[in-house]
């Protein structure tokens, strides 16, 4: 168990909840891909305007690397908010429920009872090294992550499924036996 995550979970526990289970994100590779997509982008807006070119191609290529800069700006920007959430979630699993403690500011909590896991209401998946807790609704696919929000906990205003995500686990697997051993428990 993560000690700093420890700390940041304990005072969230319910009576007779006991921690199993806490941990953060570990994992950099996102933000090593989301670095490679913005120096690419970038890349590409200096080389518009370093090509000297006619006039006509020129102008169209100010416009197109003011563009490009633009966006290799709102890239950044994102990139930032995804790292700031990463760095500031932790997760828990007890005997009870799943926690997540995320947020920019004020850090928010989030509790999914494990009992539902047995019901149609939740199912949990790993995938690689995340692990997802989704509503059982099918009707409307949901991308992975929506830009400028939580990784961890997609908004509520966007009328998707129910879905929790704990992200970037050093041992997914292992964590996901424990919720569903625990879910089990509670039946």
């Amino acid at each position: 168990m993560d000690p700093e995550a420890a700390a940041v979970i304990t005072p969230h526990l319910l009576a007779r909840e006991e921690l199993l289970w806490c941990g953060r994100p570990h994992d950099t590779t996102v933000l090593r891909w989301r670095a490679g997509a913005i120096i690419v982008v970038g890349i590409a807006a200096l080389v518009l305007r370093s090509i000297p070119l006619d006039s006509s191609l020129a102008e169209r290529a100010d416009l197109n690397s003011i563009l490009l800069a633009v966006l290799v700006c709102v890239l950044i920007a994102e990139a930032i908010v995804f790292h700031s959430y990463l760095s500031n979630t932790f997760y828990g699993v007890t005997n009870q429920r799943v926690i997540i403690v995320s947020g920019l500011r004020e850090p928010e909590v989030v509790g999914v009872l494990l009992d539902r896991l047995n019901t149609p209401q939740l199912r949990v998946q790993r995938v690689h090294r995340h692990i997802e807790l989704r509503g059982r609704s099918e009707k409307m696919v949901q991308p992975s992550y929506l830009p400028f929000t939580n990784p961890s906990v997609p908004p509520d205003w966007i009328g998707w499924p129910e879905c929790y995500r704990l992200l970037a686990l050093e041992d997914s697997r292992h964590v996901c036996d424990l919720i569903i051993e625990s879910a089990h428990k509670l039946e």
